[in-house]
Parts: C-alpha cells; sequence; structure tokens
C-alpha cells in the first residue's frame, strides 16, 4: 500500500512537471522574440509602433494569431541573438548565400529602393549608366554600391567621395561638392524632414529607382524558427492581400511614423 501511494505521487509530479513545460512551451510559442536596431523611419524605439517595418510585422504576426515581443540592440548583436537563439527573428534583411547556412529567411515582406537625391536646380535624370559619365556621387563609408561597380565596369568615368553620416553628404550637396548620392528613399526623406527641414525646398529626389532590396525577416534555424516562419509567411500574406503593407509605407512617406512630440 504504502508503495502504491508513493508511486502515485511520484507520477502525480512527473505528470504536473510535465504540464507546466508544456504549458511554458505554448506561451513562449505564442510571443514571436523581435531584436532590432535603430534605422528610422523603419526601426526605431522613439518612433509610432517603433516604425514602420515594425508595425507591418507585428501585424503579420498577429493576423498569425502571435503576440511580438521587441528588443533594440546594436545591429552587430542583434545578428548574434538571432543566430544562438537568444532572440527568434529580426527584421530588415536581405538573403544572400552566406546568411542562409546561419538563418530561415521568411517571403519578402517589402522592397527597399535607392534613388538619387539631387539639388533641385540640378535634377540628375538617367537612363543608362552612361548618363553618370563626369559626375561626382556621395557615398557612406559603410555601404556598398553595386551600381557604382557596374558602371566603373561598363566603362564610365565619374567619381564617389564616401563620409560617415548621410546628413554630410546632404551638406555636400547643397554646397556643389557632389552632383548626387543614392539613399533609401523613406531613410533620405526622413532625414530631410526631421534632422534637414530647412534644406527641404533646395532638394528633391529622382523616384526612379537605382537599386532594391527585398527585405526579410530571419529566424533562429531550429523547429521553433520554422514553426514561427510559416506563421509569419501566413499572416504576412493576410495583410497583404487586404492593402496594409502598402497602406503604410504610404503613411511612413507622408510623416506618419515620426516621433511622437
Amino acid at each position: 500500500m504504502p508503495y502504491t501511494f508513493m508511486s502515485f505521487i511520484a507520477m502525480f509530479l512527473v505528470t504536473s512537471m510535465f504540464l507546466v513545460t508544456a504549458a511554458s512551451n505554448v506561451r513562449a510559442e505564442e510571443t514571436a522574440r523581435i531584436a532590432i536596431g535603430e534605422w528610422p523611419p523603419y526601426l526605431s524605439v522613439e518612433l509610432p509602433h517603433y516604425g514602420v517595418a515594425a508595425h507591418i510585422v507585428e501585424e503579420s504576426f498577429r493576423a498569425a494569431d502571435l503576440q511580438v515581443e521587441f528588443g533594440f540592440f546594436p545591429w552587430n548583436r542583434v545578428a548574434q541573438y538571432v543566430e544562438d537563439g537568444t532572440w527568434d527573428t529580426s527584421i530588415l534583411w536581405v538573403e544572400t548565400e552566406e546568411r542562409k547556412k546561419i538563418y530561415l529567411f521568411s517571403d519578402v515582406v517589402f522592397e527597399g529602393t535607392a534613388v538619387f537625391f539631387h539639388r533641385k536646380e540640378r535634377p540628375l535624370s538617367w537612363n543608362t549608366y552612361q548618363d553618370f559619365e563626369g559626375l561626382k556621387f556621395g557615398g557612406l563609408m559603410s555601404a556598398t554600391y553595386p551600381w557604382f561597380e557596374d558602371a566603373k565596369l561598363a566603362g564610365v568615368s565619374m567619381k564617389m567621395e564616401k563620409v560617415s553620416d548621410e546628413g554630410l553628404n546632404f551638406a555636400k550637396l547643397l554646397s556643389g561638392r557632389i552632383d548626387a548620392f543614392s539613399l533609401d528613399k523613406l531613410v533620405g526623406l526622413y532625414i530631410l524632414q526631421r534632422q534637414l527641414p530647412y534644406v527641404m525646398d533646395h532638394i528633391s529626389y529622382n523616384p526612379r529607382p537605382i537599386e532594391s532590396w527585398p527585405y526579410r525577416l530571419i529566424f533562429t534555424q531550429s523547429p521553433r524558427g520554422e514553426m514561427l516562419v510559416e506563421a509569419f509567411n501566413r499572416g504576412l500574406q493576410k495583410i497583404k492581400d487586404n492593402g496594409l503593407v502598402h497602406r503604410h509605407l504610404q503613411e511612413a512617406v507622408e510623416g506618419i511614423y515620426y516621433p511622437y512630440k
């Protein structure tokens, strides 16, 4: 009798521990933990919904019945946190063969486009790389410019001066030290409207993209990551079908995702 009673107690405790663990796993799966860094207006701790990209991603997960939790970190830490599973996923990544060895990738959330910013009185109109002949472009030290390298390989004679901050490229543009520079359209408009509003009457951009990037989410390579990728893609398709992605991107152009006052 004592043996039977003790066996029952032991079984009860083991079963209880299993149920607690299972419930904990279910709760964890109901919340996607998203590590991101600063890149306004796409992502920022100071912006409504943490920026337009974070808003789109949150709505995609919610459409798949998952909650979200955001954490802001330096970008190099973001990549490591997703790789080792400390955080589930991150936003605004371009798929490459090297990255596919490390992460799972979602479907394309939206495409970012780079355009040429220029002075209004000296617009940059172009159809082929040959139209860049003799021009001086600005660039960012931390960035690469495939279009520039391709144009050079095509025999176009032009120059590029790189700086450490995009605000400096706007200053060089105003002073005439460069003819144009390429930058993500939404990022460029954000810098102008939030940091340099006094120069907006003198700066414009050519709407024709020089580059585009299909932005995706990266996920930890694990069964949980596979589950989250499937859920996110399902939710993303739902909000694409009802026009939310397009609407939010247009709202970003209109300044909806600017810091709270």
